[in-house]
């Protein structure tokens, strides 16, 4: 018997694209494996053959999301080797630029509960990678800059702030902008 031939490529990662889209589209109570199956234009089995439920299936989706969303931050970091300056900035281009080219990956990623950000008094901090990765990366850049560290928890709320503010704006649906999310926010992070 000859094996089928997916037209899909990757059909894991396009079965978890495609999951997301469902999700923001139509809602988690209307989204299935079978219907998800229906849209990619596979057998349900083929579905079955990747998660073995829905619970399978986020699981999969929020680690292909927190992978990705590192990647951007991380190039973020990268591009700032020659002007370590900038890589506030850069990091903030690629949070934006990240939610701006995937639509999808900003509400499930913010409206998840198996990862905290905390702001207490004293301090921001929480246990998920992407967010952990850019309060590292800007307390280093404060250390360096010789900023008092009582401010810290302040300007790590304000860094974060300006940027989730900016995705969240490029992420309304009735929210339209006709320029480049990146260059807007390089310039919004530059102003004096």
């Amino acid at each position: 018997m000859e094996k089928k031939s997916y037209h899909h490529g990757n059909l894991h990662d396009t079965l978890i694209e495609e999951s997301m889209a469902m999700i923001h589209e139509e809602g988690m109570a209307h989204f299935s494996l079978r219907k998800l199956a229906k849209r990619v234009d596979v057998s349900p089995t083929a579905c079955y053959n990747h998660f073995s439920n829905i619970d399978d299936l986020l699981s999969e989706i929020n680690e292909y999301i927190d992978i990705k969303f590192t990647e951007a931050m991380e190039r973020g970091i990268n591009n700032s080797l020659s002007n370590p300056r900038k890589i506030m900035i850069n990091i903030g281009k690629e949070y934006v630029g990240f939610f701006a080219d995937n639509p999808y990956y900003f509400s499930h990623i913010f409206d998840r509960t198996d990862k905290n950000i905390t702001l207490t008094k004293d301090d921001f901090d929480g246990d998920y990678g992407p967010f952990l990765l850019f309060r590292n990366t800007a307390i280093r850049v404060m250390e360096e800059n010789g900023i008092d560290p009582a401010c810290y928890r302040d300007h790590l709320v304000a860094m974060w702030a300006i940027v989730h503010g900016i995705a969240a704006m490029a992420n309304m649906r009735a929210f339209h902008y006709d320029g480049d999310w990146r260059e807007l926010t390089e310039r919004i992070l530059l102003i004096d």
